[in-house]
């Protein structure tokens, strides 16, 4: 199958569901945040499923205005001839039938609330992150493992005896994703075994396969070593950290994920006053540079809270210092109205030993429209006993955070059951 032929076989199949109003069909799901890994995992089982299960198809979580703040995404598109995503891909934006009751979950284990009904079934899920132990009956599969990419766990079912060929262009989108993920597989990072083994199934099957390099590598020799695919990894990188153009809300929104946290009502309460609403967003910039991508920052991050009507919103930042080593930051802001939300919140991530959580003073970088790097000791910490206000609506403390391997994928459960407790806490205080 030629590019040209996977696009078109991709349009074909988006008319199709559509045609059938979404009957019969299983929609493929990837997570909210529309990562490279999301989406090559949404498109990879799609295509299994289609081949041995019945009709599927792969819903792109992106909203059409989003898709041009992943440069990465639009790349590995681009490699496997996908030029048009928004006519190619069934994506959020485009109409959800009305038949639609069967949905496989790829990257993440729980279906979002908008989608459910009482008719809704989840018939597989395929997921890489913290188990949620939802739907332990139907889904067949049902793969919650560790692994550096979602992408790996997909391209392993290719792997069982099948005559099932995986078309060059999903290889391609599956193996660059495995390479994003995991920093190339880089030793001593985020690959396991499964990613190392995924890789290399994929690379003789994908559009990089016609390289003389490729086809003559030794089979006990690690792929990490062809440039094609040193190549491709760095490129992808590049593409992944291209993001100075991008405003404060470009950021927030770039790369995020939401959840919701139900609290206890009392008689007079509202129903968006039942819930809270806690966003996460991951930024590839340190802080002081993310505080200069806007005129005025504050207002843009407040308006987002507004915008997404959240009691918390935590940045969480990934990049590199002058010496080439991995950094992050945590940035957190919750509503002032909500009582006894962010004590709580402090409380539970400052005492957590994943992620080494260390204060840092909102001087360093709030207000510093210039300054996109810090001139003393990058890994000087700064502790401060100011609590930081987002003006009189919102109070906000920053960390330097001493594990800069715990990513989202480990700072969300722990916020995830911090906000149980609290929850769970203010039910048992209701009911005195």
């Amino acid at each position: 199958m030629t590019t040209s032929n996977f696009s078109s076989y991709l349009k074909s199949r988006k008319a199709d569901f559509l045609a059938d109003n979404g009957e019969g069909w299983t929609v493929v799901m990837g997570n909210e945040a529309g990562d490279l890994d999301s989406l090559a995992s949404a498109l990879g089982y799609a295509w299994l499923r289609s081949n041995t299960s019945g009709k599927a198809i792969a819903y792109i979580t992106t909203p059409k205005e989003d898709f041009a703040l992943r440069a990465e995404n639009l790349y590995a598109l681009g490699l496997a001839g996908i030029n048009h995503p928004f006519e190619e891909l069934y994506c959020s934006g485009d109409p959800m039938p009305s038949q639609v009751s069967q949905f496989a979950l790829v990257d993440h284990n729980v279906l979002h609330t908008r989608y459910a009904s009482p008719t809704t079934r989840v018939v597989a899920v395929i997921d890489h992150h913290e188990d949620e132990g939802q739907y332990k009956d139907t889904p067949d599969p049902r793969i919650v493992e560790p692994a550096g990419s979602c992408s790996s766990l997909v391209a392993r079912l290719y792997q069982s005896p099948s005559n099932l060929s995986i078309p060059p262009e999903l290889s391609t989108l599956l193996l660059s994703a495995i390479l994003i993920d995991t920093q190339g597989l880089k030793e001593g990072g985020k690959a396991l075994d499964v990613d190392r083994e995924a890789a290399t199934f994929l690379l003789p099957h994908s559009l990089l396969a016609h390289n003389e390099e490729v086809s003559a590598s030794s089979d006990n020799q690690p792929i990490t070593h062809l440039p094609s695919v040193q190549f491709l990894s760095a490129t992808l990188g590049e593409k992944k950290l291209s993001v100075s153009h991008l405003s404060t809300r470009d950021l927030l929104r770039r790369d995020y994920k939401e959840y919701a946290f139900s609290m206890p009502a009392s008689d007079d309460a509202t129903q968006s006053s039942k819930v809270i609403r806690v966003g996460l967003a991951t930024v590839p910039l340190r802080l002081s540079a993310f505080f200069a991508s806007s005129n005025y920052p504050v207002e843009e991050i407040q308006d987002w809270l507004a915008e997404r009507d959240l009691s918390i919103l935590g940045v969480l930042t990934t990049f590199r210092n002058k010496k080439g080593k991995g950094r992050r930051e945590q940035l957190w802001i919750v509503k002032a109205t909500k009582e006894g939300i962010a004590e709580n919140l402090w409380r539970g991530l400052e005492v957590s030993d994943e992620l080494e959580l260390e204060r840092l003073g909102f001087s360093k970088f709030v207000g510093k429209a210039n300054v996109t790097d810090e001139s003393e000791d990058e890994d000087a910490g700064e502790v401060t006993t100011d609590e930081a206000w987002f003006g009189e609506s919102y109070v906000a403390r920053a960390y330097k955070q001493g594990n800069a391997s715990a990513t989202r994928k480990q700072t969300a459960p722990i916020l995830r059951r911090l906000m149980d407790l609290f929850t769970s806490d203010a039910l048992y205080k209701d009911a005195q």
